[in-house]
């Protein structure tokens, strides 16, 4: 499961959606996720699954990668699935927001890199530097939480194949026997994320973080791509709410 973490990790293809500025991006998702959950009837539903379906082709990233990265969340669907099945349209519609929800995200992070994601996310905020908030530090936590999701969940897969090699059982038994069998996992996940997280503090340190501007080596500027993509972003929302409104 740990090997199927597609979040945060960038694919590197050419791609319609890899040339896009990242705040389109950021805008698209924001939308999205909203139109995610207006979307109720079925002709929303289907509006916004068959959306959802042309960005994967447009990746140009392979589906079956996608689709790996639902592994990590395959139980908390089933779940919620089961929870609603005495209501089928409900149980199916939660279905779909989740899936949709992860896949959305996974293609965020596979089309864009971190750090053109966290200058995208600091240029698109930076209004918010008028209420004094530190939009480039919380950039920076946001771009650093994205890079260390897979590198934890190497860290972690390698720790239980250490294991296992040492004839620990981690998958079977109840789940309280599962449980016990995952602190001897834990504690060296939580020693290796604090032995990294003090090196890179080590490392912005020394390169004198905090200490002024930071400048720019490739400045964003949106292209006719961008503002081809927004007309397609717009659209699509719009079409959600007049379907919605219209009861479709």
């Amino acid at each position: 499961m740990l090997r199927d973490v597609t979040l945060g990790r960038y694919y590197p293809t050419k791609s319609f959606l890899h040339d896009l500025d990242p705040r389109t991006k950021l805008a698209g998702a924001v939308l999205y996720i909203v139109s995610a959950f207006v979307a109720s009837t079925p002709a929303t539903c289907a509006v916004s699954f068959i959306c959802l379906c042309l960005l994967v082709l447009l990746s140009r990233v392979p589906v079956k990668y996608m689709v790996r990265g639902l592994a990590p969340i395959a139980v908390i669907v089933c779940l919620l699935f089961l929870i609603n099945i005495r209501e089928p349209w409900r149980a199916l519609l939660i279905t779909q927001r989740m899936v949709e929800l992860v896949f959305f995200s996974n293609l965020v992070t596979l089309t864009t890199k971190p750090k053109t994601l966290s200058d995208g996310m600091e240029k698109a905020l930076r209004w918010l530097g008028i209420f004094k908030v530190p939009v480039h530090d919380l950039a920076t936590a946001f771009s650093i939480a994205l890079r260390f999701i897979p590198i934890l969940a190497d860290e972690a897969r390698l720790v239980m194949d250490a294991q296992k090699a040492r004839g620990a059982d981690l998958g079977k038994g109840n789940l309280l026997k599962r449980a016990k069998a995952l602190v001897p996992v834990l504690l060296p996940m939580f020693v290796s994320a604090f032995r990294k997280a003090d090196n890179l503090s080590v490392a912005m340190d020394s390169r004198l973080y905090g200490s002024g501007d930071v400048g720019r080596l490739r400045p964003l500027r949106y292209s006719r791509v961008d503002a081809a993509a927004y007309i397609c972003i717009f659209t699509y929302f719009a079409e959600i709410i007049l379907l919605k409104g219209a009861g479709l």
